[in-house]
């Protein structure tokens, strides 16, 4: 485990952070993240995702924050996921005109590469970070939903995520 913040660090002003392997073992994906995340209930699940299209893995912690990932199901080559990020980000904006969107990234820092954009729901007081890699020669997308008062931290957080990555093979 990795101390990302420590509240005795000069100029911190929250709590430790602590991070931790999290892994989702049915998209083949594994990265540190901070420790806190747990399944989502199944009556909240239903609630929140109410379609078929349900994401496999949906978690939160204790203050509300949403990580959820899930495959495409696109056979993708590596080199094709800007334009699929690009396209993923199009589509989001057609289909929610009210919301703000930022350029596509891309994060190469770590083992996978991670082409992620940000989703501002000022009416929601939320935000989403839209991350996707490709896995075994498959998309797949992992969607962070944060308070938009928490911008800063959570962003910060999940960039540092995103350059960590890794595929992995096989249960936990």
């Amino acid at each position: 485990m990795e101390i990302f913040c420590a509240k005795d660090s000069s100029g911190c002003i929250q709590e430790d952070i602590r991070l931790t392997v999290l892994r989702m073992d049915e998209i083949g994906l594994q990265m540190e993240f901070p420790e806190g995340f747990y399944q989502m209930e199944e009556e909240k699940r239903r609630r929140f995702y109410p379609g078929k299209e349900r994401p496999r893995i949906i978690l939160e912690n204790p203050d509300g924050v949403q990580v959820t990932g899930q495959a495409a199901g696109l056979k993708m080559k590596r080199e094709e996921l800007v334009a699929a990020v690009e396209a993923a980000r199009e589509m989001a904006a057609d289909t929610f005109p009210q919301y703000r969107f930022s350029p596509v990234y891309l994060q190469e820092s770590g083992e996978l590469s991670a082409g992620w954009f940000r989703m501002r729901m000022p009416d929601r007081k939320t935000e989403h970070i839209k991350a996707f890699g490709v896995v075994r020669d498959k998309l797949v997308m992992v969607t962070f939903t944060y308070p938009e008062a928490e911008e800063i931290k959570w962003k910060s957080l999940i960039l540092y995520s995103l350059g960590t990555w890794r595929e992995v093979h096989g249960e936990s």
